[in-house]
């Protein structure tokens, strides 16, 4: 019977720990890196039966293109020199598949300090790997995204993340707005109400909020903001702080403003004819026969108007929704203008309406035409004195045909010209004359479908010059 010494038992308890240690691969390696011992961790990480591992170089455990760029033995260097090398990475097992191997590697001396070998201690971290790679993945596409302002707040609502959107949609560089409170980009108003603080509440006791208002950019101006802004909290129920995205809203705003405006001004300018033409109706029955004539004269004409709105209307909505056929062809535009002035007889009587066509033709569709013509022609009597003529030019150049619609009327504000062609956009001197805002709408979209453009200018006082450019034909 052997009798062990204190040293030698502490000695043979620490190696039957280290043998049956599961959760971590610790391996005793030679000075050149052959694997000289093998727990239960090693086998149970790795795949390999101690007998298959013991003798073999730890290297066998190391991805190729690991081994081909000398890895191993650049940790086994390092921790000569170093005492001790730490290294994370794709560790291979014996059946091929890969682990993320958090790997620490400690040099070993005999008493003069000459090495003897080396301890190496491998801990599996695949899955936490795998949730910082998914984390890494989420911040970057986050940090990325454009269209929507994605910012991370304290629990005050102080600014921790920055993304690309928010950048680009509020007007601060990350640097600029990081430890900054989020109330930067509120109103004054809204901020003097509390608003902010009001909703950072909110989120906390209900999870999450919803807001749209009025946003400041760093540059003073302001946007239409949807925001949600939600509480985020550790696995026991503690407040982090919030999570706040904003989508910008302005032109959504705009138009559902702008159809608001529509609605409450089609319920005028719909009913106005509507009441005229129940007028002159019941004045027809009573009239003498000489006066009905002007009666029915002025019913056909408030018709017409009714009839020119309603295809606005359904020009606009037919656009809209895509369904508008296009079928280009070679046309005589001079001879769509005759088309048009004949067949809106009511809604041009008594104006003078001057063609000057060369005979120059187009590639256009005739429905589109008609519809973008009649647009034209209907401004232009609509805001031009009865005795100024109205003219129309076709003329082209062998590569386009240019058509030009010009009035001598009161003309269109100068701020209005830039946007004039904007559904709902009417000009602030048309705002009482009724109308949708949707013609020169209508007109730009029918001629950027025929592959043309429209432009025009205006001067106060001295009318309206509009130009459509299409594609031309040889005559």
């Amino acid at each position: 019977m052997t009798l062990l010494g204190p040293q030698d038992a502490s000695t043979e308890l620490a190696l039957d720990l280290v043998s049956q240690v599961v959760d971590y691969a610790i391996i005793a390696l030679d000075t050149t890196g052959t694997i000289r011992s093998w727990n239960a961790g090693a086998e149970r990480l790795k795949g390999y039966a101690t007998e298959e591992a013991v003798g073999r170089h730890f290297s066998i455990f190391y991805t190729v293109d690991d081994r081909e760029a000398d890895l191993p033995l650049t940790l086994l260097t390092r921790a000569e020199r170093d005492g001790r090398v730490a290294h994370s990475g794709w560790r291979l097992r014996k059946d091929g598949t890969r682990f993320w191997g958090d790997v620490v590697i400690t040099a070993l001396h005999d008493e003069s300090g000459v090495l003897t070998g080396y301890a190496k201690v491998t801990r599996d971290r695949t899955a936490e790997h795998a949730l910082v790679e998914r984390e890494s993945q989420l911040r970057m596409l986050v940090a990325q995204v454009v269209d929507y302002a994605i910012v991370a707040l304290d629990p005050n609502g102080v600014v921790l993340t920055w993304n690309a959107g928010a950048a680009h949609l509020k007007g601060y560089t990350a640097d600029e707005a990081i430890g900054q409170h989020f109330s930067v980009c509120y109103t004054p108003d809204d901020r003097s109400n509390g608003l902010p603080y009001d909703l950072l509440e909110s989120a906390r006791q209900a999870g999450r909020v919803e807001h749209t208002g009025w946003r400041v950019r760093k540059d003073g101006s302001r946007f239409w903001g949807d925001v949600v802004l939600t509480a985020l909290r550790d696995d026991e129920g503690r407040l982090t702080g919030y999570a706040e995205v904003t989508r910008d809203r302005t032109e959504e705003h705009r138009l559902e403003r702008l159809q608001a405006s529509l609605f409450a001004t089609l319920t005028h300018d719909i009913r106005q004819p509507l009441h005229s033409i129940a007028a002159y109706a019941s004045l027809v029955a009573r009239a003498e026969p000489g006066e009905r004539a002007h009666f029915a004269e002025r019913i056909t004409t408030e018709a017409a108007h009714l009839e020119h709105l309603i295809t606005n209307l359904f020009d606009y909505a037919k656009l809209r929704a895509g369904v508008v056929s296009i079928d280009v062809r070679p046309l005589a535009l001079g001879d769509v203008v005759r088309e048009v002035v004949a067949a809106n007889g009511h809604l041009f009587a008594g104006r003078e309406i001057d063609v000057d066509d060369d005979g120059a033709t187009a590639l256009a569709d005739r429905v589109a035409m008609r519809r973008v013509l009649a647009n034209l022609l209907s401004n232009a009597v609509k805001y031009s004195p009865a005795a100024a003529p109205v003219e129309v030019t076709v003329a082209g150049d062998g590569l386009r045909t240019r058509l030009t619609v010009a009035d001598h009327g009161r003309g269109i504000a100068p701020e209005d010209v830039p946007v004039i062609f904007t559904e709902f956009v009417r000009g602030q001197l048309a705002s009482e004359d009724g109308g949708t805002g949707l013609g020169l709408a209508s007109v730009k979209h029918l001629v950027e479908l025929q592959h043309g453009s429209v432009h025009l200018d205006s001067r106060l006082g001295d009318g309206t010059v509009v130009v459509v450019d299409l594609p031309a034909t040889s005559r």
